[in-house]
C-alpha cells in the first residue's frame, strides 16, 4: 500500500514539473519569437495552462491574466483587488493610483480580445467613483518625479502603456 502512495506522489510530481517545464519552455519561445503569430500561439498555450490548473482548483492561475503588449509578454494577478478596493476607498492615494493603473491596462487589454481581463474589468471589485484617467495620470507623474519607486508594481504596470 505505501508502495502505491509512493508512486502515486512520484507520478503527480512529474506532472507537476512537466507543467513546469512547458511553461518555463514556452517561455523562452515567446522571448525569442520574431514573428507576432508564433508569439500569440505560444501566449495561447500558457493561457490554456493557467485555464487548465484554474479549472484545477489552483486560485492564483485563475488570476493571473496573460497578454502580448508590444513584443513582450505581460502578466497582470487580479487576486489582491477584494484587499486593495477597500483601502482605497478609505482615501489611500497610492492604492488609488494602483488600482486605476491595473483597471486601464486590463482594459486596455480587454479591447484586444482578451476575456479574462474582459471579465476582471467587468466583474471585478473596483472602488466606486474610481477617476482611472485621472489616477493613472498622477501615477505617471508620482513615478516620473521619484515619489514612487520604479519597481513598485504601479510604476511597472505603466511601462506597458
Amino acid at each position: 500500500m505505501f508502495e502505491r502512495l509512493a508512486i502515486g506522489r512520484a507520478q503527480t510530481l512529474l506532472r507537476s514539473a512537466a507543467v513546469v517545464a512547458a511553461a518555463s519552455m514556452l517561455t523562452v519561445l515567446v522571448a525569442g519569437c520574431a514573428e507576432q503569430s508564433q508569439s500569440e500561439a505560444a501566449v495561447d498555450k500558457l493561457r490554456a495552462l493557467a485555464d487548465q490548473k484554474c479549472h484545477e482548483g489552483n486560485q492564483p492561475a485563475c488570476d493571473t491574466i496573460i497578454q502580448i503588449v508590444g513584443t513582450r509578454v505581460a502578466i497582470e494577478s487580479v487576486s489582491d483587488l477584494p484587499a486593495l478596493t477597500p483601502s482605497c476607498e478609505a482615501g489611500r492615494q497610492d492604492t488609488c493610483q494602483q488600482l486605476a493603473v491595473i483597471r486601464a491596462e486590463l482594459s486596455e487589454w480587454c479591447a484586444a480580445n482578451n476575456a479574462r481581463a474582459c471579465a476582471a474589468v467587468n466583474v471585478g471589485t473596483w472602488p466606486r467613483n474610481l477617476d482611472v484617467p485621472a489616477l493613472v495620470d498622477s501615477a505617471k507623474l508620482a513615478c516620473l518625479g521619484g515619489q514612487v519607486k520604479a519597481d513598485t508594481p504601479t510604476c511597472r504596470a505603466l511601462e506597458n502603456f
